[in-house]
């Protein structure tokens, strides 16, 4: 991981946080081990955070680690006191300081978890409802059949002989 990619992440982390809760001024410098080796600052000074990427000559304290511990520690992997007791991070100067702001730095990375939308799914349409269509069967009559049942309808009840064709017959 490169030193932008590690400083752009944390700076986003730390720049969430909630600056109502800090008190006092402060600075912190954290020194990237290994990959992405390099150096910056947090500071909150008369109300106003700053992360920029040098370092700080007057800090509170100094915290070093590699990249990826750092941005474990900002994202609220780890807490500090776990990172020192491991030996991931290493604390020069102020702990208690560097705890609190490991603390805001939490809260700000686990209130931003829970404000993530869930993944948009396609609204679904209601179904909609058609009627069924009937269709009516077709009546094959024959011919012959037909007729006599129209001749038998006009003599109103008369009785009459029918005389079917011998191909339409059923067998």
């Amino acid at each position: 991981m490169t030193y932008e990619k590690i400083f752009a992440d944390i700076k986003k982390v730390y720049s969430k946080a909630d600056k109502k809760k800090l008190n006092g001024d402060f600075a912190f410098q954290f020194n990237i081990s290994g990959d992405g080796e390099g150096s910056f600052y947090v500071a909150f000074r008369g109300g106003v955070l700053e992360v920029a990427p040098y370092d700080y000559v007057d800090r509170s304290a100094l915290l070093t680690a590699s990249g990826e511990n750092l941005l474990g520690l900002a994202k609220a992997k780890f807490t500090l006191e776990d990172a020192v007791a491991q030996g991931l991070v290493e604390v020069e100067g102020d702990y208690e300081l560097a705890r609190e702001l490991n603390k805001m730095a939490n809260a700000a990375e686990k209130k931003e978890a829970v404000k993530k939308p869930k993944k948009e799914t396609a609204a679904k349409t209601p179904a909609t409802r058609t009627p069924a269509t009937t269709k009516k069967a077709a009546t094959v009559v024959p011919p012959a059949v037909e007729t006599s049942v129209q001749e038998l309808s006009a003599m109103n009840s008369i009785p009459a002989i029918v005389n079917i064709p011998e191909e339409s017959k059923l067998v």
